[in-house]
């Protein structure tokens, strides 16, 4: 039987979760549809067959009612022109709505939003505590930090609630067994109510990677523009982590994603934004891939996509030890550390044992062809929709 799958979210596309997901439908012969924020011009996509706009506001996120009812009512005519049998939701507001309408629907809580929101609280806290500390506009940082701070308790009550009723009422899919285990918990119905697709990268993505070649010398890398911006992830926090390349005798450094400056004295290089073919071809000139992020609570609901691209991009991984996620997925096929200092001795061993390196490479990319991909997981999506 042919469905017709409406994905929707929050969020515009370019999205590869929401992406993969729909070409997971794709593959088996059904038909799908995304409604979401206003997409780029220059956006083309040939998996979904129609795209819809719905502007979704902040103040229709905080539930407010009147603005609430502004975006169900556009969701009302998506539905009467989409006609959906399921409805694929990938965030909590989405899911929110949906529930409301009275249509099938599956619950992709990707961000476990009721931590989410106490990230979003300590960021918040950080952002007031540096504000203070400029002494600007004293007064008004004060009665917007008061606000805020309110705001936050809410949302914290709000979204954890929409979360529990969401978990307990719909097949819900995550990115991790870490995050699983405590959505089973919430949800009162045991394994069978929640399923686990991770971030893995799809076997379209991988085929061309060639196998890993043997370095003189080692060259880490660190992929990501969000590391370098600790008030809006704190979960991300690399502090000093760029500039122990220069001052240590521990090979060189690329980073991609930061438009940072390269000078001919540093080990140091940057390559700014790369498409998802460039970044995997610049991933494999290097023999190791780090998460060098400073210990943070979130770190055991976080599963970063870039550990599984740099295994398969032929890179052995390496990462802070609280990233529970990345340890259970990659096995003994990465080294943790707790600290920098830690890294340093590691990233010391590796520089003189390049062959022993070679072979963990091999070992990791091997691992992650057979077992860090899409499509192991797609019966997972196929079953959540059968539940709903």
């Amino acid at each position: 039987m042919r469905l017709r799958i409406l994905h929707i979210s929050h969020d515009a596309l370019p999205d590869w979760r929401i992406e993969k997901s729909a070409l997971t439908s794709v593959r088996k012969g059904h038909q799908v549809l995304f409604a979401g924020a206003k997409i780029s011009d220059s956006y083309d996509s040939k998996i979904f067959s129609k795209i819809y706009e719905i502007n979704w506001t902040s103040k229709a996120r905080y539930g407010i009612p009147f603005y609430w009812r502004s975006v169900k009512k556009a969701f009302e005519k998506v539905l009467l022109d989409a006609k959906p049998d399921i409805v694929h939701a990938h965030n909590i507001f989405s899911a929110k709505m949906i529930s409301e309408l009275g249509i099938s629907f599956v619950y992709d809580d990707h961000e476990y939003w009721s931590k989410t929101t106490h990230l979003l609280e300590e960021i918040e806290e950080e952002n007031q505590a540096r504000m203070k500390s400029s002494n600007e506009n004293f007064f008004m940082n004060q009665l917007r930090g008061a606000k805020r701070k309110v705001i936050n308790k809410k949302l914290i009550k709000l979204w954890s609630k929409w979360e529990k009723q969401l978990v307990q009422t719909h097949p819900t899919i995550t990115v991790s067994e870490s995050i699983g285990r405590e959505l089973r918990e919430i949800s009162g119905r045991g394994n069978n109510s929640v399923f686990v697709v991770p971030n893995f990268p799809s076997r379209l993505e991988i085929d061309s990677i060639r196998r890993p070649v043997k370095h003189i010398a080692l060259s880490s890398v660190y992929a990501g523009g969000d590391g370098n911006n600790k008030v809006r992830f704190p979960q991300r926090n690399l502090d000093g982590f760029v500039d122990i390349f220069d001052a240590r005798d521990v090979g060189s450094l690329r980073v991609i994603g930061w438009k940072g400056i390269s000078t001919p004295s540093s080990k140091v290089s940057y390559s700014g934004f790369l498409s998802r073919d460039e970044m995997f071809n610049e991933l494999s000139r290097h023999s190791i891939g780090i998460m060098p992020w400073k210990k943070h609570w979130f770190h055991k609901y976080v599963s970063p996509n870039k550990a599984y691209e740099y295994a398969h991009a032929g890179l052995f991984v390496m990462g802070t030890s609280s990233l529970e996620p990345v340890k259970e997925y990659l096995k003994d096929n990465c080294l943790t550390f707790g600290n920098h200092e830690e890294m340093v001795s590691q990233l010391d061993y590796f520089k003189v044992n390049l062959e022993e390196l070679y072979n963990k490479r091999l070992k990791s990319f091997e691992f992650a062809r057979s077992n860090l991909l899409w499509e192991n997981y797609e019966k997972n999506i196929l079953s959540a929709y059968q539940m709903s």
